[in-house]
């Protein structure tokens, strides 16, 4: 198997498309995250560090660089969620691979998105067209981990019909406190 990033422009719905990030989500993404400071930040360790554009910049070099197989990247890297509303074109969050392990062909999905957006279903549809894709480029595993009781993003995976194989204990510490993660797993398979 020749190994290459899954991350690649995915056409979800004639409504929702992710693309790979790139330098010209910058200024949207910064602006999400900023408006999204305390709700985002609640759960994410990265938020209280992204103080500025530049901030976002290097978050995007970084992803680029993920995805660059060819010259070590691991084959992770993130999409901009991109909703059509109203005929109008807006980010509405993230979503990404994380952990990526191509020769033993398994990622990890990590997500949010703006509190406006929801419960509209942009991630649950992102979700199941990132696992749909990585399977169908030769990956055979995709899990996701949510802290446990973060009962809105559990119900992605368990909606989805990933399976719940357990719990890490303290894997995670944002404002001082260790976090424990539910984690699912999706196989080919399945």
């Amino acid at each position: 198997m020749s190994f290459v990033s899954p991350v690649s422009s995915l056409e979800t719905a004639p409504d929702l498309r992710l693309e790979p990030v790139g330098p010209e989500h910058a200024a949207e993404i910064f602006q999400l995250v900023d408006e999204n400071r305390l709700r985002l930040g609640a759960r994410l360790p990265w938020v209280p560090l992204t103080k500025a554009i530049s901030d976002t910049t290097h978050f995007i070099e970084s992803s680029i660089e993920r995805r660059d197989v060819a010259s070590g990247g691991d084959g992770s890297g993130d999409w901009a969620i991109v909703a059509i509303i109203e005929g109008r074109r807006r980010i509405v969050g993230v979503i990404g691979l994380h952990g990526t392990l191509l020769p033993h062909r398994r990622t990890a999905i990590g997500y949010w998105v703006a509190g406006e957006f929801e419960g509209c279903g942009y991630v649950t549809r992102s979700v199941k067209a990132v696992s749909t894709h990585c399977f169908d480029v030769g990956l055979h595993r995709v899990e996701i981990h949510c802290a446990t009781d973060n009962r809105r993003s559990r119900s992605i995976p368990e909606r989805l019909g990933f399976r719940l194989e357990g719990e890490r204990r303290q894997v995670e510490w944002i404002h001082g406190q260790p976090i424990d993660h539910a984690i699912y797993a999706l196989l080919a398979t399945d």
